[in-house]
Parts: C-alpha cells; structure tokens; sequence
C-alpha cells in the first residue's frame, strides 16, 4: 500500500486525511516516481480552502512540488528510467497532487533533480527560485545596477529573490513584517532592509536608493500598500504582483503610475502552459547553483503524516524559508 493526503471537503488544515491506497500504475506516457520529499507552497493552503481557481475534486490531493526518484515509467517514456532522480515542474493539478508516497507524474513535467542538491533541498528549490525568476528577469527584467524592493522578503520565494538580485547584480531591498527577521534578512544578502508597517517606507525606500527609486517592485502581497509602494519607483519602474496575501482588494496606484510612467503586472509561475520558457529558466538556475550563488533555505522539515501541523505552521507565517514535508 501507499500513502496518501486526501481531503473530502474543503476547509481548514484539519481537513486532511492520511490514507492507504495501491501504488499507481503509470499509463502511456506517465512517470511512477517514489516520493522523497515535498516543497510546501502557500497556494497548498488556498486549494484546501477552496479558495484556488481550480476546485478541488472529491476526494482531493494536494500539492504542486515534489522530488524523488523514478520506480516506473509508462509507455512511451523515453526521458527518464527507473532509479532517475527527478523532480516535478512545479504546477497545480486537482487530479494528481504530490503529497502522497508515489505519485503519478506526465513525462513532460518532470525534469532531472540537481545533482548537488539532496532530495530535500531539491523539494525545497526549483517553486521558489522558478518563480523568483519569473517575476524579476522575465517579466521585471531586473539588470545590475537596479534596485528591487521586496515584500514578504522571507518566504522561500522572496529568499530566492534576494540571492537572484545579487546574482544579475541588482540590488535586493527587503521588507518584514517582523523585526525578528531584519538581521536574518541582511546576513541571507538583503542590501537594506525595512518594516513593512514603517509610515515612512517610501521616503526611506527613496534615501536609500539616493533619490532615484527602485526599478522594480516584486510583491506577492498587494493591498493597499500598493499605493506605498509604487511611490517608491523610479520614472517607467514595473510593479510586479505575485500574489495577493492581504484581505483588502489591491488598487491600481493610479496617481503614480501617471506621475512616473508606472507599469504594474502580475507573474505567475505556468511552464505547463509555456514549455518554451522552461530550458532558458533551468539554465540560469543551474549556472547560479554551480558557482554557490543561489541555495535553497530550509526553514523546517515535517513528516508527511504531520501535514495538518505542517499547514497550521504555515498559515501562521512565522517560517524563514521553505517548509518541507519528508516521505521515508
């Protein structure tokens, strides 16, 4: 037997079940791939809720990360074999979720796992670095010399965002909620950081940026403080949403952007639906793993029959890094 997370309905982390099913078979085209660990992923919490675009069906697994290894391949399989190190691109599926022990994978989205990185570190990487990615050098196209602000600069996402700035040589500013992290911010690279709950943010953002703003702003929070944070932007900055964490609808900052030429947009991480984009991501990842420059962070492991803790911990906001799930 194997085991699975499952839920019946939608609800709080208390929802989740761990059950006993058979391993799947892999039809045509399909991976069977032995589950080491999992990267947890705050969009985890919102399929519980039911909250996500994509309604969970009945019964439900979760979860859009996952490395481990290939048991058994499909028909028609001719990139990977069993004994292959793997982990999954990341995407969300209401059908097949990754936290269970095996899991059914498609060929196409799977990739080779680094091979200097440890199953838990690779579980822990590829979401938050791929997404990171996406919304600095694809979609803000962030170069050196710019400077990018950084809300919730320490979720796994905004760590991976830092040590991206540094890498193309941008330079990181990062906001918190908690004076508790500020020094644990600069020590993972951060140039400056700010509270976020600051009155002056904008203004000190502009001092220390010596007048001229920032180039980019990566948010994966929006609310009002949109309003803050577009003022921080140079003339013809771009304001990239990665998603919207606060209660509060999130406005249009209309008077800055018509002051500064303002360009605000949204990232979302879709290599499922553009493929093309995948090779170009995975290089620039791998060249920053190879020279020490981009690292996961790992702020606490769970065992995968502890996921309700695991998502209570979560929802709490209180992690440095990546949460993990571990399957033996």
């Amino acid at each position: 037997m194997s085991k699975i997370i499952r839920f019946y309905q939608p609800g709080g982390a208390e929802v989740q079940r761990l059950e006993d099913i058979d391993p799947p078979n892999p039809g045509p085209g399909d991976v069977r791939v032995r589950v080491q660990a999992i990267g947890m992923n705050r969009s985890d919490l919102i399929f519980r809720s039911g909250l996500h675009p994509m309604k969970p069906p009945v019964p439900a697994c979760n979860g859009a990360e996952a490395a481990g290894v290939v048991e058994v391949v499909g028909e028609g399989v001719t990139a990977f074999a069993p004994g292959d190190a793997v982990v999954v691109v990341p995407h969300m599926n209401p059908e097949r979720g990754t936290y269970a022990e095996q899991i059914l994978v498609a060929e196409d989205r799977l990739m080779p796992a680094f091979q200097g990185l440890s199953a838990l570190e690779n579980a822990a990487f590829w979401a938050s670095a791929f997404t990171a990615y996406g919304g600095l050098i694809q979609t803000g196209h962030l170069m050196a010399g710019d400077a990018v602000v950084l809300p919730a600069a320490s979720s796994s996402v905004g760590i991976a965002a830092i040590q991206i700035a540094n890498l193309v040589g941008a330079t990181p500013i990062a906001l918190t909620r908690s004076e508790d992290k500020v020094e644990r911010l600069r020590a993972a690279g951060a140039a400056e950081v700010f509270l976020a709950s600051d009155d002056q943010l904008a203004e000190k953002i502009l001092a220390f940026t010596a007048g001229s703003g920032a180039r980019v702003v990566f948010d994966p929070v929006g609310g009002e403080q949109t309003q803050t944070l577009a003022k921080s932007l140079r003339g013809r900055g771009t304001y990239v949403l990665y998603g919207v964490m606060a209660p509060a609808i999130t406005p249009f900052p209309v008077q800055a952007a018509f002051e500064n030429l303002l360009t605000m947009t949204v990232y979302r991480l879709d290599f499922i639906n553009r493929p093309e984009e995948l090779p170009a991501a995975r290089a620039f990842l791998d060249n920053g793993l190879r020279k020490g420059l981009l690292s996961p962070v790992i702020d606490r492991v769970f065992h995968l029959d502890e996921a309700i803790d695991a998502h209570r911990y979560m929802e709490a906001n209180r992690q440095f890094g990546k949460i993990v799930l571990t399957v033996p």
